[in-house]
């Protein structure tokens, strides 16, 4: 089975990474500012191998994507230059931009998603917070267990009771209910089961106990204190230039070119495109070393 690639950083420069691109997608509505956010993401997801995963975060983006621009369009009337009317309501262009806009956020937060995965291994990401907050990690990882497994049994039970003639078909709200009531109480009871049986291994192998060793502890390495520095200088520096109104996108106002094109602009894009090159480096360096790179 083929594993995916990740970079190899630590849990926290990860995490870090992760935080802040999804800060500065969420903090600005400039176009320019949401896209350059786009360098870092598919640079990440190029040097990891995952291209594949473009296509598949269009598919879930363009349902939402159309649905967002069509509520924007309808609720929202603001703006001098009209399109068109309909049901007495004025469509103009800077509802459609804004919705465009608010896409162009919507399919950078799913890849951010996406790509958090790719940054770190989920087995090491396990191992790191399950140390640092075992409670937290333990119910997590029941939930996640749970969940799937859950899903799975009510389609099996709803055959069965099925085959045994409850009718599941279209009736009235209160007969839907009950004919399901005999599932629900089924898959309480097997959940319960479940969680205690992963409680109980848990308890046996030592899960939150005060000393366990631990079988492969994270470094934080020097390409990872270099990754967080730069991250804490770009941060800062956004946090400058947003004060100083540089991300501004005043859009039924009135925007004008310097909105798009700016000193707050072109910093972070060089920010992001340095950041993105930095990562390139570090995991060249780190397949030279173990051995995976090839001339």
């Amino acid at each position: 089975m083929d594993t995916q690639k990740t970079l190899g950083l630590h849990v926290a420069t990860g995490t870090a990474i992760f935080i802040f691109m999804l800060f500065i997608v969420f903090s600005s509505d400039n176009p320019s500012v949401i896209l350059s956010s786009y360098v870092l993401i598919i640079g990440i997801l190029a040097i990891t191998s995952n291209e594949k995963k473009i296509s598949k975060g269009l598919f879930y983006f363009f349902p939402a994507a159309i649905l967002i621009i069509i509520i924007n369009m309808l609720c929202v009337s603001e703006g001098s230059i009209v399109l068109f009317t309909i049901l007495k309501k004025n469509v103009t262009l800077e509802s459609v931009i804004y919705g465009l806009v608010m896409c162009l956020k919507f399919l950078a937060v799913i890849y951010i998603f996406m790509i958090f995965e790719c940054i770190i291994d989920s087995d090491s990401a396990v191992s790191y917070f399950a140390s640092r907050m075992p409670k937290s990690t333990l119910t997590l990882m029941l939930v996640f267990k749970l969940i799937p497994a859950i899903k799975n049994k009510f389609y099996s039970l709803k055959d069965v009771y099925t085959m045994r003639g409850v009718d599941f078909s279209e009736k009235n709200g209160k007969e839907t209910l009950k004919s399901y009531i005999p599932i629900m109480s089924v898959l309480l009871e097997s959940s319960m089961e479940s969680s205690f049986d992963v409680g109980e291994a848990a308890f046996v192998r030592g899960f939150l106990s005060n000393k366990r060793s631990v079988y492969d502890r994270q470094k934080i390495k020097k390409e990872d204190w270099i990754i967080m520095s730069f991250i804490v200088i770009i941060f800062v520096g956004y946090i400058l230039e947003m004060c100083r109104n540089f991300f501004e996108f005043p859009l039924y106002e009135g925007i004008k070119f310097s909105n798009l094109i700016n000193q707050g602009i072109i910093f972070i894009f060089l920010g992001m495109t340095i950041l993105t090159i930095l990562l390139i480096a570090f995991k060249c360096i780190g397949e030279r070393e173990h051995g995976l790179f090839r001339d």
